[in-house]
């Protein structure tokens, strides 16, 4: 994967963690348990994984979890808590910057999960890195009354993944995660190849 330098919000978010700052707690965020019950472990991409909680959650599952953030205190507090949980063997992490032009995904992923991280030029990459019957689980936070770059429209995560079984989706407050905005949640399953 390609795009590795530090960007603005990576030294923001860096200061963030340095400072003990975690917005969203330890737990994953809904639809993510729901999305892999029931599943067999596999690879998983987790962009934008923070100081990793989903990619944690995921490890202790079972599953190969490849970490992507442009934050490298972040990142650090990851590979600590894994190796305190025993799963750093699951999780290979990279400081990466998800937003660069020159950055590509590579790689065939049974999951790709995406929490609270909104760069449109994104999606069509995680469409293509997803491996035939593969899972895409996300939440980001959606536009209502209020203004934002980082804002979906009412219907846009949807459209992204149109042609997908929807196992999943939501749109409205988001109950108990402490975001001030409301929160599209959705759970798409890519088609599998034709037979033959």
């Amino acid at each position: 994967m390609a795009g590795a330098r530090l960007t603005a919000g990576g030294r923001e978010w860096d200061e963030r963690f340095a400072s003990g700052h975690d917005p969203h707690g330890p737990a994953p965020s809904p639809p993510l348990p729901e999305a892999i019950a029931g599943v067999s472990p596999g690879l998983a991409l987790d962009l934008a994984c923070g100081a990793g909680r989903h990619a944690l959650f995921l490890a202790e599952r079972g599953w190969r979890v490849q970490a992507l953030d442009a934050s490298s205190v972040g990142i650090s507090r990851l590979e600590e808590e894994a190796r305190r949980r025993g799963v750093a063997h699951l999780i290979r992490t990279q400081i990466a910057d998800l937003e660069s032009p020159t950055f590509q995904l590579e790689g065939e992923y049974d999951l790709v999960c995406d929490f609270y991280f909104l760069h449109r030029p994104l999606f069509a990459q995680v469409r293509r890195a997803l491996r035939p019957g593969g899972l895409f689980a996300a939440a980001l936070h959606l536009r209502r009354n209020d203004t934002g770059r980082f804002l979906l429209e009412p219907g846009e995560l949807r459209g992204f993944f149109a042609g997908w079984e929807i196992l999943h989706e939501r749109e409205g407050a988001s109950a108990g995660s402490g975001h001030r905005h409301a929160v599209a949640e959705l759970t798409a399953r890519k088609p599998a190849r034709p037979a033959g």
